[in-house]
């Protein structure tokens, strides 16, 4: 196969009920110059992942096909691996338990030959589970087009993160050799800051168009560590980087921080213990000291103006 534009990153854990579909979806692409990168992280299914996987070893898109001994601890990691594989310029991170519109790449790839400043294109997802469709999912209030990576994370990258499914996403493979490894040491919320990254080193296209099937389930690793309040803690260090690299002002700051602890705190979660692990993550010191360095710099300008 002639050097692909695309490299296609399937990561794999325990989804062999859903793989046929993740990767027929991927091979019906309408666009061609691609390769496909199957990553099993150490499934312990009794082999009915890679029962799946190896039906479509022979595939001429199939240029990589890897089983790992020991499980590698983070999604993220394995992400990390199938770049490091890639011969594309571009990469499409297709994770297993999701599934694409045929014509996902085709719309994606030439917003790249049309922006030479892009580090990332995305489409609109919709969410499903096992009783049907849900309906298209956030951000709502996005705009199709072309925007600033800094506007994309101060405007869509602060609470939550913008690109909900790293399924809908393509980006540049040279803007990820630029970041950090960071994100491969969270377990669930390494997404957050690995868009954010991506995003800083370039601008952002989005398609307000669904060509993205994005799964939902009540045992996915999201909802798990969403319910043990891993994600929210890890959310933290992110809403960290945010400040610390200048994207919010402090009284955004002040706003932001009061509206994540709302979420976070009182919202997700019923359960007090799990609820004073997240306050007490949240080390808000920082932030008020900002404040109070804030509110008496007005009180200053007041005095001076006589206001």
């Amino acid at each position: 196969m002639n050097s692909p534009l695309v490299s296609v990153i399937i990561p794999n854990y325990c989804h062999a009920q859903y793989l046929d579909q993740r990767i027929q979806s991927v091979l019906a692409q309408t666009y061609h110059n691609f390769e496909v990168i199957i990553l099993d992280d150490c499934s312990p299914d009794d082999g009915a992942s890679k029962a799946v996987i190896e039906k479509y070893r022979r595939n001429p898109h199939v240029s990589h096909i890897i089983y790992n001994d020991v499980n590698s601890g983070s999604p993220y990691k394995q992400w990390a691996k199938g770049v490091s594989l890639a011969t594309g310029d571009l990469i499409w991170i297709a994770e297993s338990d999701d599934y694409a519109d045929e014509y996902l790449l085709e719309v994606l790839v030439p917003q790249f030959e049309h922006n030479a400043s892009l580090s990332i294109a995305f489409c609109r997802s919709v969410a499903f589970s096992e009783k049907g469709m849900i309906g298209p999912c956030g951000p709502y209030n996005i705009k199709e087009g072309v925007m600033r990576g800094k506007d994309f994370i101060h405007d869509y990258m602060v609470i939550g993160t913008g690109i909900v499914n790293a399924s809908s996403a393509i980006f540049l493979k040279t803007a990820f050799l630029s970041i950090s490894d960071i994100y491969t040491t969270f377990k669930g919320s390494g997404d957050h800051l690995f868009w954010i990254e991506l995003a800083e080193k370039g601008n952002v296209a989005f398609i307000d168009k669904a060509f993205n099937y994005f799964r939902q389930h009540h045992d996915s690793t999201t909802q798990k560590l969403t319910r043990s309040g891993l994600n929210q803690i890890e959310d933290k260090r992110i809403f960290d980087y945010i400040c610390e690299h200048g994207y919010l002002l402090e009284h955004e700051i002040r706003f932001y921080r009061k509206e994540t602890m709302r979420i976070n705190v009182f919202e997700l979660h019923g359960d007090k213990s799990i609820q004073r692990k997240i306050y007490k993550a949240w080390d808000f010191s920082k932030y008020e000291q900002l404040e109070l360095k804030f509110d008496a710099y007005i009180k200053k300008i007041k005095k001076i103006l006589g206001a």
